[in-house]
Order: C-alpha cells, then structure tokens, then sequence
C-alpha cells in the first residue's frame, strides 16, 4: 500500500496520496471549488469505476482465466465502461478540465492495463488520451525513476 508521511501527515492509498500533494503544492489541480470537483469526481472514477473491471479482468487472464465464464463477464463489464469514458474523452484533451490534472495520472496508471492486455485497442479515443499524458516529459521522467526503483527491488 503506498503511503506518504509528511512532516507527521500520513496519507495511505494512491489516490488520496495524488490529492494531498496536488492540494498541498497548488499545481495539477484547480483553485475553483467546481474544478477541483471535477478533478475529484473522475480520480474517483479512475479508481472505481473504471479500474475495478480493467484490472480484474487483466488479472484473471493473467491467471489463465481467458475464455472462462469469469473472464467473458469481466471483458463485458470492461468494454461497457471503456466504451463510456472513451465517448467522455471524444472532444477533450484531458478528463476532467482543460488542463492535465491529478486524474489524468490516476486514469492513465489504470488504462495502462487495458493496454498491456490490448483492450483499448478498439477505443481510439483512450489511446490518443493515454499517448497524451505519456508522452508529457513530466511522465516520462516519473515512469524512468519508478521502473528504477522497481527493478531494484
């Protein structure tokens, strides 16, 4: 479970971690209380709706569970959500403002199983949302110093 403590602030769990920092520096995250709604509601998203089928579907077919009655209803659950937020992300750069956001990092972390396991592929709106915020040099940097510590592990 990742966990941060600042300064004696102890904050468990990815999301909630991502919010306190984004509030705690003022950046990723909007000043107005509608924006940071916004920001809220599709970190929420990212972490709920959208992840549960994702990555319990990776996991089952990571298992050898593909082609079982667990998996088939997970890969409906998965499309149905996919399809929406895909729908969501036609007109938008990123999810929940104009700008790139908290929840921009969360739902990209999570879309990251649907692309190791090839289901975004028939979501051509999620892939360019995810190339988006990928390819942000910030990101890049982020995922370098991640993959580093995790092999070293």
């Amino acid at each position: 479970i990742p966990v941060i403590d600042d300064d004696g602030v102890v904050v468990s769990e990815s999301g909630a971690i991502l919010l306190y920092l984004a509030r705690k520096s003022g950046q990723l995250i909007p000043r107005d209380l509608a924006g940071e709604a916004q920001v809220h509601r599709w970190c929420f998203t990212a972490l709920t709706t959208i992840e549960v089928p994702v990555l319990s579907l990776w996991f089952v077919n990571l298992c050898g569970g593909k082609g079982t009655k667990p998996s088939d209803a997970l890969q409906g659950w998965a499309e149905m959500r996919l399809k929406q937020l895909d729908g969501w992300m036609k007109e938008r750069e990123f999810v929940a403002t104009g700008e790139f956001t908290v929840a921009d990092i969360l739902m990209t972390h999570v879309l990251d199983a649907g692309t190791e396991s090839e289901m975004l592929k028939a979501y051509p709106n999620l892939v360019a949302y995810r190339t988006r915020c990928t390819e942000r040099p910030a990101w890049k940097k982020t995922r370098e110093a991640y993959d580093e510590r995790v092999s070293a592990a």
